[in-house]
């Protein structure tokens, strides 16, 4: 199903990445799809969105969404990965909540596997 479930929705605008592991291009690789919110402040700097649910906070939110594949090694060995061994990396940012819906539903048939980033294993969230 592409929606993003109330739960998920909750998780996003108090300031929790969700992520999900899909398919990779190759054996060696483990690929991961993860999403986040965020505001700017008044001096144009990101800054954490507020871990209360309100609408008058929601107003100004933005989300971003990070596609890419890691090589096992690194996960494995829990080795830290930068910006350049990503592999076939995405990244989207400043888009609000309809155009991140509409970017995840190029990558995802259904976005019911999305949950909190802690219970996957993407090293880059």
């Amino acid at each position: 199903m592409q929606k993003i479930d109330i739960k998920q929705y909750n998780n996003l605008i108090t300031g929790n990445c969700l992520s999900i592991e899909i398919p990779s291009t190759s054996d060696d690789r483990r690929a991961f799809i993860s999403i986040g919110s965020y505001r700017y402040d008044e001096n144009g700097r990101t800054t954490k969105v507020s871990k209360f649910l309100s609408d008058k906070d929601n107003v100004n939110t933005l989300f971003w969404l990070r596609k890419h594949e890691v090589n096992k090694e690194y996960i494995e060995n829990d080795w830290d990965v930068c910006q350049d061994e990503l592999i076939n990396a995405v990244y989207i940012k400043d888009i609000n909540f309809e155009a991140l819906v509409k970017e995840l539903s190029k990558f995802l048939d259904d976005f019911s596997g999305l949950d909190v980033s802690w219970k996957c294993d993407d090293p880059m969230v």
